[in-house]
């Protein structure tokens, strides 16, 4: 609760609670003084007595002198409630006359120093008088003989006590209170409103307000914290403008890497395509070079007149066998160079186009059967046919491509068998549903919290960039217009959900 309170209020209270403490003790001193000093008027008053009673009782030797000087000092001091004068068996003379002959305290006289009275007081007696105790030895010819005990009231001097206590504490509550209130106008004049003023020159840059330099005449060490707040914000200008060029240069660069990691992705993705080409156009190759010597031989034969019926039939049956093999091989390969050069075109040009969403996947996973070939794993689409989307072919194909080979550097390892969905489904919203989904190693929640990262990769040392799902994110996300979770339990697989819009809103 202190720290919720504000300067003013801590130095206020801290003020007050050391004045408090000052007060108690000045207050408590003055007491103990004052009634130091009171105690001291009643000794000397005793000792008086004592001295005139000494001297009477040494001239005549009668405790019935002493009576007398007991009930005119009595009679004379109304503050006197009672004197006794203690023998060693018995009481010899006392204001209350029924108290004589009674017998006295043990080992009183034997207690009493040989010349000093002692005090003591009696603040909640029977009757609620507050009372003093004094006492004093009796000598005759320098021996203590008996004792002699004096009963004061003592309230007039409690009550002068009391109202002297009372009196220190208003003066001292009304000198405190003065003191507050001229300590609060100091601090607030040279502490809370020169730190007010501060306080409003932030809220105003941070508001974008135009800045005017604070000048203020506080103490030196407000003003060294203001001149030192104006420098900063001087400042503040040439470090935004090097924190903006910084950022730039960030995002320039983060930008050139992404690029760099698409243009990677398209050299593989020519790399594979020109291996898979190779091989139906070998064979095409290969079978058109065995049907030219086939049809040389037939001429030949031909030529000399030695053709048979059984070596026109070969020949036909070389030909059709031979034709097919090129045709299918040819077939193929235009099917090949057909599918990349839709992926490669889309992904060198950010067109957006409408186009068949499963149809398109399959011609992206046509493109990736050179990687796909290479493992053991199976990749099949789910979905309804004919859904058609306005959007960006080039993204999603890059979407795909990237959570296909995530998937095979680090789903699975080397020699395991995998199968990675792809399951397609439209909304009531006119969203697009994507869910890709594989049965490999999963990951842990840290792991999940950071995959779309930018250079977060857990491959580093097998050649992992880090940009491979943050581009997938920005594709989804920007590109797209959509939104991309992902899921994963350790050992159980992952998921990635992906909705993206049909058509521009």
């Amino acid at each position: 609760m202190f720290r919720n309170l504000s300067l003013q209020n801590r130095i206020i209270i801290l003020v007050t609670v050391v004045t408090v403490l000052m007060m108690s003790v000045i207050v408590s001193f003055d007491s103990y003084s004052l009634q130091k000093s009171v105690d001291e008027t009643y000794i000397s008053q005793l000792n008086g007595m004592t001295i005139a009673i000494n001297g009477r009782y040494e001239e005549s030797h009668s405790f019935e002198d002493v009576q007398q000087i007991f009930d005119y000092i009595q009679y004379k001091n109304s503050d006197v409630l009672q004197l006794t004068l203690y023998g060693e068996q018995t009481v010899l003379a006392a204001t209350d006359r029924e108290r004589i002959g009674q017998p006295s305290p043990p080992d009183l006289l034997s207690s009493l120093p040989n010349s000093d009275s002692q005090m003591s007081h009696f603040y909640k007696d029977v009757d609620g008088i507050p009372k003093g105790l004094l006492t004093a030895p009796l000598k005759e010819d320098g021996v203590t003989v008996g004792a002699i005990e004096l009963i004061l009231n003592t309230s007039g001097n409690t009550e002068l006590i009391k109202n002297r206590i009372q009196f220190i504490v208003l003066v001292g509550l009304a000198i405190t209170l003065l003191l507050l209130v001229f300590l609060s106008l100091i601090i607030r004049k040279l502490l809370i409103h020169p730190l007010l003023r501060i306080r409003l020159a932030a809220v105003s840059i941070r508001q974008g307000s135009p800045y005017r330099e604070i000048a203020l005449d506080a103490s030196q060490e407000i003003n060294e914290v203001a001149a030192a707040f104006n420098d900063m914000v001087h400042n503040l200008d040439g470090r935004y403008d090097e924190l903006q060029q910084a950022m730039k240069t960030i995002q320039r660069t983060q930008k050139q890497l992404v690029e760099s990691e698409k243009m990677v992705a398209l050299g593989n993705l020519v790399a594979g395509v020109s291996h898979e080409i190779n091989t139906p156009i070998g064979i095409g190759v290969t079978a058109a070079s065995y049907m030219d010597e086939k049809s040389k031989e037939f001429l030949r034969v031909y030529t000399n007149n030695k053709m048979k019926r059984s070596d026109l039939d070969d020949y036909l049956k070389t030909v059709s066998e031979t034709t097919g093999m090129i045709q299918t091989n040819l077939q193929r390969a235009s099917e090949l160079i057909k599918s990349f050069k839709q992926v490669a075109v889309d992904r060198s040009v950010d067109t957006k186009r409408t186009f068949a969403i499963k149809e398109y996947i399959q011609e992206v996973l046509i493109s990736l059967q050179p990687n796909l070939k290479k493992t053991k794993h199976h990749v099949t689409i789910h979905g309804t046919d004919g859904i058609e989307i306005f959007s960006d072919p080039g993204a999603l194909s890059q979407i795909v491509t990237n959570l296909i080979m995530n998937s095979l550097i680090h789903a699975y390892e080397a020699s395991t068998e995998g199968n990675i969905s792809i399951t397609i489904t439209q909304n009531s919203t006119n969203k697009l549903l994507l869910y890709y989904t594989d049965d490999g190693k999963g990951m842990p929640p840290e792991i999940v919290d950071q995959i779309f990262n930018p250079f977060f990769t857990t491959n580093r040392g097998g050649g992992g960039t880090g940009l491979g799902m943050h581009i997938v994110y920005n594709l989804v996300t920007q590109s797209l217009g959509g939104t991309i979770e992902c899921e994963s339990i350790l050992g159980e697989g992952t998921t990635f959900r992906i909705q993206i819009p049909i058509r521009e809103e």
